[in-house]
C-alpha cells in the first residue's frame, strides 16, 4: 500500500507544480490526501494524483487567433497595420 501513496514532492513533480501548490490544493479540497498519524504528513493516493493529472491536461482552452502586436518607432502595429 505504501507504494500507492505519494508524498508532497512526488505529487508536485508528477503534476509539474510547486510543492506549496499541492498543499494549497489539498487544503481547498481539490486534491484528496491522507494524513499520517503522529506526524500529520500528507500522502496522496496514486489514483488521486492521476485523476488530477488527467483533469489538468485533458481540458485546454480553445485555440484562438491572436493578432501579432508589436510596438515600433512610429507606434503600435497590429497585423502589419499601424494604429
Amino acid at each position: 500500500m505504501a507504494t500507492d501513496l505519494l508524498n508532497v514532492r512526488e505529487t508536485a513533480d508528477r503534476l509539474g507544480v510547486h510543492e506549496n501548490t499541492i498543499r494549497n490544493w489539498q487544503t481547498k479540497g481539490l486534491l484528496r490526501a491522507i494524513r499520517l498519524p503522529g506526524s500529520n504528513f500528507r500522502r496522496f493516493p496514486r489514483e488521486e494524483v492521476e485523476r488530477m493529472h488527467r483533469e489538468m491536461f485533458q481540458t485546454s482552452p480553445p485555440l484562438v487567433d491572436v493578432p501579432n502586436i508589436t510596438e515600433g518607432v512610429q507606434g503600435i502595429v497590429v497585423d502589419g497595420d499601424l494604429i
